[in-house]
């Protein structure tokens, strides 16, 4: 089956065991292929002729009658501190060409994919450099998860040192775009990472700037662990740094975020990019001290990572300890966090990917 243009309405990266299942079936096929091919699809194997152990006729099939490679790689980057980025162009009309970006935060014992899942962002933050590009369109599941799946395999060929961690533990939804703004992709991703994929909900971080009807059911839903891109607890501040704040005030924000599902030893993630002399103040810190949380939020100061023509200056080191350890000293979990990938612009708020498709993957 195929949609009105031209392509099927299914996709490999995104399929779950139960449809493939039926389509197997429809196909006369053993229940057996099902396990076969999504054991492929979950290494990260998405085309049918590199899935040895399935038949000739069935791989051709596949290939005809499912969308089996949803995103196209355009360019890989590689820091000196072993973080990776990658460029994605999509395949599926009318959003075909279009770019997205995709990031692999290794560390000793984890490896963290930072996904997108729209192309640029609905909204407007000032200080971040995804905003600039505007908003082009919202990615499917299969695309969503396609960026994970393509990461695994590119693991698998192209091995980190064996200082750093080799195999995908968690995913967290802080690439391009406003997770909540693309709910149905989104919560399909989730679906499939949580039931087909067995990924623990412990494992998985969404971010959003605070849309408030969405994150209740988020936490109805699929509650997974939650990042809250705060950037300052004053309504007027935050209606300049974080546009929504104009519609879902810091109040209703506090309201759902205080009803928000948390599992054992778990919290909600604040996180807070400081810019110097806008949101790095003593008054800032009052304001945070009256809104946060301390039983169920953590606070985590994030380094302002410059893009070209950006207005604003980032907060010093030194600063941005001293205002953590103010913080911490009247109760309020706050930690710094280490920036990586700066040297390929895949840090916080600098994933922007151009519109013009590229034909070959660069590496």
């Amino acid at each position: 089956m195929a949609n009105q243009h031209g392509q099927s309405t299914h996709q490999l990266a995104g399929i779950s065991s139960e449809t493939l299942q039926d389509l197997l079936r429809q196909w006369q096929q053993p229940a057996f292929r099902a396990r076969q091919i999504l054991d492929w699809r979950n290494k990260g194997i998405l085309n049918p002729e590199h899935m040895g152990n399935l038949p000739r006729d069935l791989r051709r099939r596949l290939g005809s009658e499912i969308e089996c490679e949803s995103l196209q790689l355009i360019r890989r980057q590689c820091s000196a501190d072993g973080t990776r980025k990658y460029v994605f162009s999509l395949k599926r009309p009318p959003l075909q060409g279009r770019q997205i970006e995709s990031v692999l935060i290794p560390e000793t014992k984890r490896a963290t994919v930072c996904i997108s899942s729209q192309i640029g962002c609905v909204l407007d933050c000032p200080f971040c450099y995804t905003g600039t590009q505007g908003f082009e369109g919202n990615l499917t599941a299969a695309e969503i998860i396609a960026q994970i799946l393509a990461i695994k395999h590119d693991l698998h060929s192209d091995p980190l040192p064996q200082t750093l961690h080799n195999e995908v533990t968690h995913i967290v939804y802080m690439g391009m775009g406003e997770p909540m703004a693309n709910e149905a992709g989104v919560h399909g991703s989730l679906r499939l990472l949580l039931d087909d994929f067995r990924i623990s909900r412990r494992r998985i971080t969404l971010s959003t700037s605070g849309l408030v009807p969405q994150i209740e059911r988020l936490g109805e839903n699929y509650p997974v662990n939650l990042a809250i891109s705060l950037h300052a607890a004053d309504n007027d501040l935050r209606d300049r740094l974080v546009p929504i704040n104009r519609k879902y005030p810091l109040e209703r924000l506090r309201d759902c975020l205080d009803c928000y599902p948390l599992g054992r030893q778990r919290h909600i993630t604040l996180e807070y990019v400081m810019l110097a002399g806008v949101n790095d103040r003593e008054e800032d810190i009052r304001s945070l001290l009256a809104f946060v949380n301390p039983a169920r939020e953590r606070l985590n100061l994030i380094q302002f990572n410059p893009y070209p023509g950006n207005p604003f200056l980032g907060s010093s080191k030194e600063h941005m300890n001293a205002f953590a350890q103010r913080l911490i000293s009247k109760g309020i979990r706050a930690t710094v966090r280490r920036s990586r990938g700066e040297d390929i612009m895949a840090a916080c708020g600098q994933l922007k990917a151009e519109t013009s498709a590229v034909q070959s993957a660069e590496h």
